[in-house]
């Protein structure tokens, strides 16, 4: 299990360094000129003394005018998830992989793996639901 952890973690990093142009850049829902819904990518640097963030957009999101299909709640709730899961989260979750693979490890080696179970399980299960598998 301790490999899937890692695996998982090797993972988010990758995607993550891959998703930013600075490892500070946060992710924020904004709207572009035309009021239309987006994701933008901002650091520290861009957001000036009066508050106001310049940023770039990363990602837009159109949505039909039809309450049959996806609506405008619902492309807001997915920016926004997108946004709160910016690169600098990933890695926190990777970090939190990592170190619960180890843990795992020590639990092997002091012979109590039943012990780390209530922190092993959920990295486990996230792990697992992040690779898209259902292996152990």
């Amino acid at each position: 299990m301790a490999s899937m952890l890692r695996e998982a973690a090797a993972l988010l990093r990758r995607r993550a360094a891959k998703a930013v142009q600075s490892p500070d850049e946060r992710w924020v829902v904004d709207q572009d000129e035309t009021a239309g819904l987006v994701v933008a990518a901002f650091t520290p640097q861009d957001v000036g003394p009066d508050g106001t963030v310049s940023s770039g957009i990363l990602a837009s999101f159109a949505y039909p005018d039809n309450p049959e299909r996806a609506t405008h709640a619902q492309a807001l709730g997915a920016a926004s998830h997108m946004a709160a899961m910016d690169p600098q989260e990933a890695m926190a979750l990777a970090a939190w992989l990592e170190t619960a693979a180890s843990f795992e490890d020590r639990a092997e080696e002091l012979g109590d793996v039943e012990g780390a179970a209530p922190l092993i399980g959920p990295a486990a299960r996230f792990a697992r639901i992040y690779l898209r598998t259902t292996e152990m």
